[in-house]
């Protein structure tokens, strides 16, 4: 038994045993003990958003970009409420956290005393694990199984539900040591999977890195099996992270994001190699089966649950998925002469070369309307200063299928996309890459819808000292929804326009938001003012916003008769 002490230092001697460095939260009445106990325990440092979401969103951030659970804080019912969309998207893009909330003293609970909710329950759809314990002995139990749950493939968020009367509560329980847990084994089937994919010539068979690469850092593996095998490199149709150094020979981009169109780059090849899980995502139905029936599929995935779910691979292996590539390279690589992977290499290069001259030609065919740059020009103009494998956090619609291709990442965690989908992840999750970083600069660029769902981000950053440049490429609209309605034939807005759409009227003032969170604005449009405004805010070691007005959908379209 060791000295008393209050709950809430039993909890911060526990996150400083799991290497927690940050708390993320936005504070209320019943997290009072922990944000007390936080005065006088400053090497846990308090990350204050003003929004539980944007709280959430900047954990988000924090933990793709170090690899490490996020620990989050948020003020009960209500507050775990604001924060559910953001959750769900950390959910969606398995991200480890642990996500946090006060309750209310249990000793009056049964009075329905205010602030007082099933946690658990709100909490149960968009977290892995949840529980709420019932005395102070359950606390280092808890917080060690929800470390350990939120790394365990699957890796998502857990939730803790925290009573007040717990954290206040002064005792001694028995606190268990951090463990490790060692999950890098091999799958079985590696001499199988190598000989299946020794059949197929170089440049026939392609691999899918879906984001478990990233999450594990594997680019050098997949690089090597790529080499040896000839094989082009693709990323998950909807990434949260890049998988993959974009500079690499091989490598040629996220897949499209409609099944029809996932399968009509697959069909190209004979062979299919892929790697984790939940890479083939599609919006909007196009068709079911993104694998064509004609191809050949392998599979690795680290969760079980991947292998044959959506699609019937010829051989799954459950296993480490970087381990299990170094396994297989080593497999491969005395059946491959070196000559023949010179020739990989040079043939992947020469395809890559001209892939990058058809995208530079589509930027340069691009024009200007109305005073307005097209994104594919602001794309390449906002990426055009920054030296490979700057950090980028990417949430905007209009512009991301261009920066995705245009980024020039080095390796791993340097480009960020929002998986999940709910809006207002961007901003926030900038925050939280450049803390992971110990405050490097980072680049966010967001449409003008994006930023409006988590502003107070713009503060955070202000708070934080983190230097991130937030551009924000204004179309005035949801162009994403815009784009979607006049694909629909029958849809009225083909005739009738748009309703709910256009972000105009009255018009959102960027400059004027941004300088109220303290943050320097900027509103620019020329081609020729992006870059050297994109490097001045960079080098100003301060977060700063700059506005670029974009094309929108209507501007793209045929007048109507």
């Amino acid at each position: 038994m060791g000295t008393p002490k209050r709950g809430a230092e039993i909890l911060l001697e526990i996150l400083r045993s799991e290497g927690t460095r940050f708390i993320f939260g936005n504070p209320g009445t019943t997290e009072l003990p922990l944000i007390d106990a936080l005065i006088v325990n400053s090497d846990i440092h308090y990350v204050w958003g003003l929004q539980e979401a944007t709280a959430v969103g900047i954990a988000d951030g924090y933990s793709q970009a170090s690899g490490k659970p996020a620990f989050v804080n948020l003020h009960t019912a209500g507050g775990l409420g604001h924060g559910m969309g953001a959750i769900m998207n950390a959910k969606i893009a398995r991200v480890p956290m642990v996500i946090t909330a006060g309750q209310q003293d249990l000793r009056h609970i049964l009075a329905d005393p205010l602030l007082a909710a099933d946690l658990v329950q709100i909490a149960a759809p968009a977290c892995k694990w949840c529980f709420e314990p019932n005395s102070l002995d359950d606390l280092p139990l808890i917080l060690r199984r929800a470390f350990h749950s939120s790394v365990t493939p699957p890796r998502e968020p857990v939730f803790l539900s925290l009573p007040m009367n717990i954290l206040d509560e002064i005792g001694s329980p028995r606190l268990l040591p951090p463990s490790r847990i060692e999950l890098s084994s091999v799958g079985l089937g590696v001499k199988q999977l190598a000989a299946g994919l020794l059949r197929f010539k170089p440049f026939r068979t392609v691999i899918v890195a879906g984001n478990d690469i990233a999450e594990l850092g594997l680019g050098k593996a997949t690089a090597r099996v790529a080499q040896l095998i000839g094989a082009p490199v693709y990323g998950a149709s909807w990434p949260s992270v890049n998988n993959y150094p974009s500079i690499d020979p091989f490598w040629r981009g996220s897949l499209p994001t409609t099944a029809r169109g996932i399968s009509e780059i697959l069909a190209q090849y004979d062979c299919l190699l892929g790697l984790g899980g939940k890479s083939l995502v599609s919006i909007v139905y196009t068709m079911r089966d993104p694998i064509p029936e004609s191809i050949e599929f392998y599979h690795i995935s680290e969760d079980a649950n991947d292998l044959g779910y959506n699609d019937a691979p010829r051989l799954g292996i459950f296993g480490n998925v970087r381990a299990t590539l170094e396994a297989l390279a080593e497999e491969l690589g005395p059946k491959v002469p070196a000559a023949t992977v010179k020739q990989n290499l040079e043939y992947a290069q020469q395809q890559k070369d001209a892939l990058w001259l058809h995208l530079m030609d589509q930027a340069g065919a691009s024009v200007r309307k109305d005073g307005n740059i097209a994104p594919i020009v602001a794309a390449k103009e906002v990426l055009r200063p920054l030296p490979d494998g700057f950090l980028l956090v990417d949430e905007a619609p209009c512009a991301n299928a261009f920066t995705q291709q245009m980024h020039r990442s080095t390796g791993g965690r340097q480009y960020f996309h929002n998986r999940g989908g709910g809006l207002g992840w961007g901003m926030p999750a900038a925050v939280g890459v450049s803390l992971a970083h110990d405050r490097a600069p980072v680049l966010c660029v967001v449409g003008d819808g994006s930023a409006m769902y988590s502003p107070q981000a713009l503060w955070s950053a202000a708070h934080e000292g983190t230097p991130v440049v937030f551009v924000v490429l204004n179309n005035r609209e949801y162009g994403i929804l815009k784009n979607f309605s006049i694909n629909q034939p029958g849809y009225n807005a083909n005739t009738h326009g748009f309703l709910a759409m256009d972000i105009c009227d009255p018009k959102v003032d960027f400059q004027s938001l941004a300088r109220s969170m303290g943050v320097e604005s900027t509103l620019t449009s020329g081609p020729g003012e992006i870059g050297e405004t994109i490097e001045a805010a960079i080098k100003s070691g301060k977060p700063q916003l700059i506005e670029i007005p974009v094309t929108g959908v209507a501007e793209n379209l045929p007048p109507r008769v």
